[in-house]
């Protein structure tokens, strides 16, 4: 009983703990537009730092309901406005997008594992949809949460870094 109490509870979810053994929360921050929580996001990895130039999964608890399109039109959007391309450019990685992202509910969990610089794996609910492959894709998509350029974007990419 002693060694059972003394093993430390599985910290994140589970599709976490696959991904990133022992992962610890860097941080957390819930969006919200015009003061209603749309998500609550929690960013982990192996080392509870924030680096770009490690594998990191963030999750995204979703409080209000939002359709596929919008997720992946939004996605599209702000990685070209974060230097990935143009909507023409990003087309076929919108194809992989269908394959990753569907209609989210409230209380749905999307989970994104950054497992290289050019690569993802994402989950729903802690079930495995699709492993995305694009160059940069680290830093133009993650970089939507952890890139926030002012404001309240700022604040919410600082506080999942685990700088506030």
């Amino acid at each position: 009983i002693a060694a059972v109490a003394a093993t430390p509870a599985s910290a994140g979810p589970a599709e976490v703990e696959r991904a990133i053994p022992n992962a610890q929360m860097v941080g957390e921050a819930t969006y919200r537009v015009l003061a209603i929580p749309m998500f609550n996001a929690e960013l982990w990895n192996a080392s509870g730092a924030f680096s770009w130039e490690q594998p990191f999964a963030l999750t995204l608890t979703y409080e209000r309901s939002a359709g596929a399109n919008v997720l992946i039109n939004r996605s599209i959007r702000e990685m070209s406005s974060r230097g990935a391309g143009n909507a023409q450019a990003l087309a076929p990685l919108r194809v992989q997008f269908e394959r990753c992202f569907s209609n989210v509910a409230r209380g749905d969990r999307f989970t994104g594992v950054s497992t290289g610089a050019e690569t993802a794996r994402f989950y729903l609910n802690g079930a495995h949809r699709c492993d995305v492959r694009w160059p940069n894709f680290r830093r133009h998509f993650f970089g939507i949460w952890l890139a926030g350029r002012d404001g309240a974007e700022a604040d919410i990419s600082a506080r999942l870094r685990g700088e506030s």
